[in-house]
Formats: structure tokens, sequence, C-alpha cells
């Protein structure tokens, strides 16, 4: 691609905020669940076209969200030392398993696609022509 190198900080930074990785404009996102196929500002391809490509990104997610999970249990239950409200707690648990993972999917999708283009630089091959 002809364009300026860019830092891995900052490719990080645009992927945390949903931006494209390559040249920081926004709006790369279809829906909360999909991505666009490429960035409508540099033409950069969104999908690197490895067929497991975001398997990376979903393992993030996971991870993300199981350690917010596990934080947040963690404090309640310190906070609520010794009489712990354990039908309450089951019920936030289930919540928050299940609305962790939704809330953090773009965030996790975009960073993953900063951290690829930092060790796999993008190349003509990446980008749509036109």
């Amino acid at each position: 691609m002809n364009s300026l190198p860019v830092s891995p900080v900052v490719r990080v930074l645009r992927g945390l905020t949903l931006r494209c990785p390559q040249c920081g404009h926004g709006g790369i996102l279809l829906s909360w669940f999909r991505l666009r196929a490429a960035c409508l500002h540099c033409g950069l391809l969104l999908d690197r076209g490895a067929r497991d490509f975001f398997v990376g990104a979903y393992l993030i997610n996971l991870i993300i969200a199981e350690m917010v999970f596990a934080i947040g249990f963690g404090v309640w239950i310190m906070r609520s030392w010794p009489n712990i409200p354990w039908d309450m707690v089951q019920w936030v648990a289930i919540v928050a398993i299940i609305a962790a993972p939704l809330i953090t999917y773009p965030f996790t999708r975009t960073t993953w696609l900063a951290v690829d283009l930092i060790f796999q630089p993008p190349t003509d091959h990446d980008r749509v022509a036109g």
C-alpha cells in the first residue's frame, strides 16, 4: 500500500476505537456484528483472506469477557461478605456471561485486525482496486 507507515500503538488504538487500523477513518462497521468488506476511505480489505482469521478475535473476546466477569464477581463477593446473595449472583452471572462477549465483540474484532496488520503489514493485495 502506498501510504506512510503506521506505528503499532496507533494501529491498536484505532482498532480499540472501531476505526480502520490503516487510515484511522471510522465507518468500518456495517452493523454491531459485521465489518464492511473494505475501508471506505483507504480501501483496506478488512478480511485478511485466511479462513480462520478471526479465531484470534473470538479468543480475545472470550478472555476479556471472562476476566471482566471474574473481577466483578470477586469484587462483589468481597463487598457483600459474609451475607452473599447467591440467588442474585447466579442471575447476574448468567446475564454477564451472555452480555459481555456481545458488547465487546466489535472492539476485539477491529483490535485483532490491527494486531494482525502489525505482524503482517498490508500489501497491494490487501486493498480494493480502484
